[in-house]
């Protein structure tokens, strides 16, 4: 196999890793290295190549949504997320993944990430090791005697292989909002550099100031550089009459597989205008007519059940380092936040019909 490397603090710029990437004849495999001594304050990485700062964002997301927002009780969940960010994930190097929030599937990687995953904590055994954001029918038979499973989050799926639309009334008033709103519908083709800032504001204003600065801050160079490889496809909808950017998507799209990494609307105008149901109608209609598998994102369930979208739960699956003198401790704590976070996750998928 061959390797290359991308160094992806330029590309992102809360990002401190490198992309390297094993290609063989059959597929590619995509595996993240954070940098040892990382300079960001935890909970300001990108949580897509950093597993300290997803677990910070765990503890906190659901401390904030489930128990108390404020007072007393917001100051221990913020001591909790401290000590969530020294554990056994730490400097993990995570295989299958591109520093993008999609689900790692096995049509993506075949059995090559499987193959080399254990040559690869050999080759680095003082690291520990994760497949991030997996499902468990894309999980091998013979799992690491070490690893352990945490569920992590509930995402939305459809599969649309056979080419029907949605059956779903909210997703025909959606479609029929689309139609009657008149916006333009932008391909990637339509992205010029001006237009690629334009979305890089609407994504942050959505996901990085309403949500989390733990997303990733992504430079244009970056979209160039994922649109370039093929790991990116922009689409967006503008006033028809100024040409102004009202939203915008990124479609990240591996085998059937369709993921929406980027996605950002105007903030300012009134939500009765719709942009989140067009935006994402325009990309349900793109899953449709490529007979893709839809997955998206854990947030907004209730619209997205309303539309036929089904939950699934995913995983982490964490390896310790396979030497040093922390590894018998973090194995153990592993088991203990395998056994806190299965509550909360799967009270989430029971919850939402999982």
């Amino acid at each position: 196999m061959t390797r290359t490397e991308t160094v992806l603090g330029p590309l992102i710029r809360n990002a401190e890793a490198t992309l390297v990437e094993y290609q063989s004849d059959e597929t590619s495999v995509p595996v993240i290295v954070p940098d040892p001594k990382p300079a960001f304050p935890h909970r300001e990485r990108c949580w897509t190549t950093c597993l300290e700062s997803a677990a910070i964002g765990f503890v906190m997301d659901e401390w904030r949504a489930k128990r108390n927002p404020r007072g007393l009780l917001s100051m221990v969940g913020h001591g909790i997320s401290g000590v969530m960010s020294c554990g056994p994930w730490r400097r993990a190097i995570q295989v299958g993944s591109l520093p993008f929030s999609t689900t790692v599937r096995s049509e993506n990687t075949g059995e090559t990430m499987w193959k080399i995953l254990p040559e690869l904590r050999e080759e680095m055994p003082e690291r520990p090791f994760a497949v991030r954001n997996v499902l468990k029918t894309d999980l091998p038979e013979m799992l690491p005697e070490d690893a352990v499973l945490l569920p992590v989050r509930v995402v939305y799926v459809q599969d649309f292989s056979e080419g029907h639309p949605p059956r779903s009334k909210h997703y025909r008033r959606d479609f029929r909002l689309l139609e009657r709103a008149g916006l333009d519908q932008l391909e990637d083709g339509d992205f010029d550099d001006a237009r690629i800032r334009e979305a890089l504001g609407l994504y942050a204003q959505l996901y990085r100031n309403r949500y989390s600065i733990r997303h990733p801050d992504f430079t244009p160079e970056m979209i160039a550089l994922a649109r370039g490889r093929g790991w990116l496809r922009l689409g967006g909808l503008a006033d028809p009459v100024t040409g102004r950017l009202l939203g915008c998507f990124g479609l990240h799209m591996v085998g059937r597989t369709i993921t929406t990494p980027i996605f950002g609307h105007d903030l300012r105008l009134p939500p009765e205008e719709g942009l989140y149901r067009q935006l994402s109608t325009v990309v349900t209609n793109f899953a449709v007519q490529s007979r893709a598998y839809e997955n998206t994102s854990s947030g907004a369930g209730e619209f997205k059940r309303r539309r036929a979208f089904k939950p699934e739960l995913e995983y982490l699956m964490v390896m310790p380092p396979l030497a040093g003198p922390r590894r018998a401790g973090d194995h153990a704590m592993l088991k203990t936040c395998a056994a806190m976070m299965r509550k909360v996750t799967i009270d989430d998928f029971l919850a939402a019909g999982g």
